[in-house]
């Protein structure tokens, strides 16, 4: 049990440093909403500040991604994936940002 909280703070550490990373290189900043977050119907809305196509990476805790999209509408299908918590990277006009999905 240790080494599972110990790989969820890593995983957290670890892509909270990819986005400071990803802003620091002088793109521009984005900011995203997931509602509803805990998700249980397996639809996502991902609503962004710009208006443009996102592409949505969702990563399991080990790091493996596990969904790959690129969406127009801020509808997102998540019936393939199983419970549990997920991170998810948008990627919008070459800026990247990240946040954490539970899925029960």
């Amino acid at each position: 049990m240790k080494q599972f909280y110990l790989l969820l703070c890593f995983m957290s550490f670890m892509m909270a440093s990819a986005q400071e990373m990803a802003s620091s290189k002088g793109d521009a900043a984005i900011e995203f909403k997931l509602h509803p977050n805990p998700v249980y119907d397996g639809v996502v809305f991902v609503q962004s500040n710009k208006p443009s196509p996102k592409t949505i990476r969702i990563y399991d805790l080990f790091g493996k991604v596990v969904l790959e999209k690129r969406i127009v509408t801020d509808k997102l299908l998540l019936g393939t994936l199983v419970p549990g918590v997920y991170m998810v990277q948008l990627q919008q006009e070459g800026a990247l940002a990240t946040k954490k999905l539970v899925i029960r």
